[in-house]
């Protein structure tokens, strides 16, 4: 294969014929509006197919807590500044013993922060 001048690359390239398909993966951080035992509710700029599975991090107390989820349910919304935003209902499909117990507090925390302001 021959260089063109002014090509900077050490290795050849080549020319795809017809399709190649690949995939892409890519992090987001997304706001958590709301979590329970069996899933999760995420506000994302980005819709996500339903029945798609994907791996969701929660990073909480300095730990990275993984699962992986399947979006159950997706809902259009608009933010404040009229921009085009989605609520997406996750379930968890296999959250670890970790996981359940870090939900558990935050369960614990808001049920004794709404007990207090009630």
């Amino acid at each position: 294969m021959r260089r063109k001048l002014g090509d900077r690359r050490t290795r050849p390239r080549f020319d795809i014929v017809g399709d190649l398909w690949g995939t892409l993966e890519t992090v987001l951080r997304l706001p958590l509006r709301n979590v329970g035992r069996g899933g999760a509710l995420i506000h994302s700029h980005v819709a996500l197919p339903l029945e798609s599975v994907h791996r969701l991090t929660f990073v909480s107390e300095g730990r990275d807590l993984s699962t992986q989820v399947r979006v159950r349910h997706v809902e259009q919304d608009m933010s404040a500044d009229g921009e085009r935003t989605y609520l997406i209902g996750v379930e968890f499909i296999s959250a670890t013993p970790a996981l359940q117990e870090q939900i558990e507090r935050w369960l614990l925390a808001g049920e004794g922060a709404a007990a207090a302001e009630a």
